[in-house]
């Protein structure tokens, strides 16, 4: 409607005169309330009008291109708006693929406005529409360009608003001060203007702002600044609400009730009336009124007109419940909201809570875990996707080591007792038989049911029988298995878990199962720290002393004497560093076989070490540089780029290394092209003495030319050689 009142006061002027267009309609011309005779005046007026240049230009804009251009981007720039998570969300959310493709457009229009009809009254609105669309696009630069433009404009009405998305754009650009001066600054002609459009929006920006860089205090201040403006009562509670929210990211629970409280003062919608009201029964809770907050709940739940707010509200309750530690009723109130509402944010985040109370009460890991899964494909929140996702890991984890350590136990069963796999094994058959022919069965049920064949063929391979194993390593090894699963999981209890007892109990358990245990100095220490969070020092420095004293090559050693206040092992201490340092003093006296041999030790004793590919690259290094033996040099070369391929030294030869092979490669041809021609000629020979026994006269003459050419092939290699660089050859 604005844009069309432009066109009105474009053309009516001429006709009613500028005081008469604040109180007519823009179509007041076409109104059937006129009689004939008026409507007949004014259509001949029009057109005499009409045919002055600068109005005629102007309808043609409007109606041709700056309508279409003008409805499009009001459409994006309102489903832009409505996508803002909170009133002061600072910066716009991204616009989708296609409302870039739909600004593309604006674009285009409003830039034929510029380019064909720059004379016309839309001039500048084309202009600042552009640099709105540049601005959404995330275009800043050419937004910014565009607004400037605006400015520019001396009798331009959009000047005001042109300056205040100059503020926003410098913003994005990280311009922060000089943003804030010019939006302070536009802030002030919007008052003086009384432009509550932009002032609004101005308020908006900077509040937004503040809350980005968690400036909370002056957040809170501004915006009870902004309630003392012109504004209207369903924006003021909006405000107020938003008041109320800070309070609480703030914790400052009291000072957040008395602000949802206030919301009601105005007159909010029916959003907003909600939210200060779910918002004031959570506070209540927060402050300690449990009773209270309850109510307030089965109030608001009382109310069919939130209907589609009742899994938020169940979510609340579960809460309250469950900080009462009343269990039961937490449960049941959390599964309501994930069955009812299973597709909203409550639902998903009640899913979760519903897997922890079944975590850490009933101790049913297997479902925690499904639950724990659910959410991560529900709606719940980022922070409770989160959570979830961290859960379901250590589940995971816990039941795959409780799997292992079953199935170890089970391995070194049979590994010990022969009657054990015999019995398991004979079981196992006749289970298999019972289940065949239950699935006879089940089959021929289903044959009944006329399934296609190929849908049985695949239920009958889907189902597979795994029967006991015999061990494949030896009953040692398995213990030394054993004892580190049980170690594993001895730690998720304790760190994880929180049950340090249950840890306990399996560190004893991965200690007593074999002797010489791997496992041994670290099971001692976590027993120590199980004694240190039960406050018995005196056992905790035991644990840690028997460290101490007996397992002096354990870098764990050290943590031990941190704790009993002794000296520290230095175990970054590096031998093979000293060996390769002693082996390079060799290489610089000119030692070269000694240091070869020194080397080549490093690298065959040590193979995992950094110093072994090191190694490697000094010996090829010697042989190209020192020894002139290209040959050996490219030999370990190629063992370096084949075993450390990803090392430095590696790639530092790479490129000699694949010089030297291509011509090596060269060099075999011209060889076999030399052994192929001697072996023609030797048949050329055979042939003609069969043919003619009385050629031999013409034979020789024929053998000459040929070794002639073997000189000659011969000469070229010589000279091929000596282009070689001489650290290849």
């Amino acid at each position: 409607m604005k844009k069309i009142k432009k066109i009105s006061n474009i053309i009516y002027p001429k006709i009613f005169g500028k005081n008469h267009i604040k109180k007519e309609p823009a179509n007041h011309i076409y109104n059937n309330n006129y009689n004939l005779k008026t409507k007949l005046f004014f259509t001949v007026l029009l057109l005499v009008i009409i045919n002055s240049c600068g109005i005629w230009t102007d309808f043609k804009t409007y109606f041709n291109t700056y309508y279409n251009a003008d409805k499009l981007f009001e459409e994006i720039e309102s489903n832009i708006i409505k996508s803002r998570k909170s009133l002061f969300s600072f910066g716009d959310e991204k616009v989708t693929g296609n409302q870039k493709k739909q600004l593309e457009e604006v674009i285009k229009k409003t830039s034929a406005i510029m380019q064909f009809h720059a004379k016309s009254s839309f001039f500048d609105d084309a202009l600042l529409m552009t640099g709105k669309s540049f601005y959404y696009q995330q275009n800043y630069t050419r937004a910014l360009r565009k607004f400037e433009e605006v400015i520019s404009l001396k009798k331009s009405d959009l000047r005001l608003e042109a300056q205040m998305w100059i503020g926003k754009t410098k913003l994005k650009l990280r311009n922060f001060n000089k943003g804030l001066e010019i939006l302070e600054k536009a802030k002030k002609n919007a008052e003086r203007e009384n432009d509550i459009k932009i002032l609004t929006e101005i308020y908006r920006i900077q509040i937004g702002y503040l809350l980005a860089v968690e400036k909370y205090d002056e957040a809170i201040k501004l915006a009870e600044k902004f309630l003392d403006t012109n504004i209207d009562d369903e924006l003021k509670a909006k405000i107020q609400y938003e008041i109320g929210m800070l309070y609480k990211k703030n914790n400052n629970y009291k000072k957040a009730l008395i602000a949802f409280e206030n919301v009601l003062k105005y007159s909010p919608s029916f959003e907003t009336e909600f939210n200060s009201k779910f918002e004031l029964a959570i506070m209540e809770k927060e402050n300690g009124n449990i009773k209270k907050s309850l109510e307030m709940f089965d109030v608001l739940k009382s109310k069919d007109k939130f209907s589609d707010r009742w899994g938020d509200i169940d979510l609340e309750v579960g809460k309250v419940y469950y900080k009462q530690k009343k269990i039961k009723e937490a449960l049941n109130r959390f599964t309501i909201a994930d069955t009812t509402y299973p597709k909203t944010e409550a639902g998903g985040n009640a899913a979760y809570y519903r897997g922890e109370i079944i975590e850490n009460y009933y101790h049913d890991y297997d479902s925690a875990m499904v639950f724990y899964n659910k959410v991560s494909a529900s709606s719940a929140s980022s922070e409770i996707k989160d959570k979830a996702l961290k859960k379901s890991r250590i589940l995971n984890k816990y039941l795959k080591l409780t799997e292992n350590i079953k199935e170890t136990n089970q391995q070194i069963l049979y590994a010990t007792d022969e009657e054990a796999f015999i019995t398991d094994s004979l079981a196992f058959i006749d289970k298999m038989k019972s289940d065949s022919l239950k699935n006879a069965k089940i089959e021929k049920e289903k044959n009944n049911l006329r399934r296609p064949a190929r849908a049985r063929r695949r239920i009958i391979a889907s189902r597979k029988y795994q029967g006991p194993q015999r061990p494949k390593i030896s009953v040692d090894s398995l213990k030394s298995l054993n004892s580190k699963y049980k170690f594993e999981l001895g730690n998720l209890l304790f760190t994880e878990f929180d049950n340090p007892d249950s840890a306990f109990k399996y560190y004893q358990m991965s200690l007593q199962e074999k002797k010489n245990n791997p496992n041994a100095a670290q099971i001692y220490y976590a027993l120590g720290n199980y004694y240190l969070s039960k406050g018995d020092r005196s056992k905790a420095k035991e644990m840690f002393r028997y460290i101490y004293d007996n397992y002096k090559d354990n870098p764990i050693m050290n943590e031990a004497a941190r704790q009993l206040g002794k000296p520290v092992f230095d175990f970054e201490k590096d031998e093979i560093a000293e060996k390769y340092t002693k082996a390079e003093a060799k290489l610089d006296s000119s030692n070269y076989k000694e240091a070869i041999k020194s080397f080549l030790k490093i690298y065959r004793e040590n193979p995992k070490s950094k110093y072994a590919a090191k190694s490697l690259y000094t010996i090829g290094w010697i042989f190209e540089n020192k020894l002139e033996k290209p040959d050996s040099a490219a030999s370990f070369y190629d063992t370096l780029n084949s075993k450390y391929r990803s090392s430095e030294f590696a790639r530092a030869v790479v490129v000699k290394l694949t010089g030297y092979k291509q011509e090596q490669r060269r060099l075999k041809a011209i060889q076999d092209s030399i052994k192929k021609a001697g072996e023609m000629n030797t048949t050329s020979v055979q042939t003609d003495s069969t043919n003619n026994k009385f050629s031999s006269v013409k034979n020789k003459t024929e053998v000459a030319p040929n070794d002639s050419m073997k000189m000659k092939l011969k000469n070229n290699i010589k000279r091929n050689l000596k282009k070689i660089p001489k650290h290849i050859r």
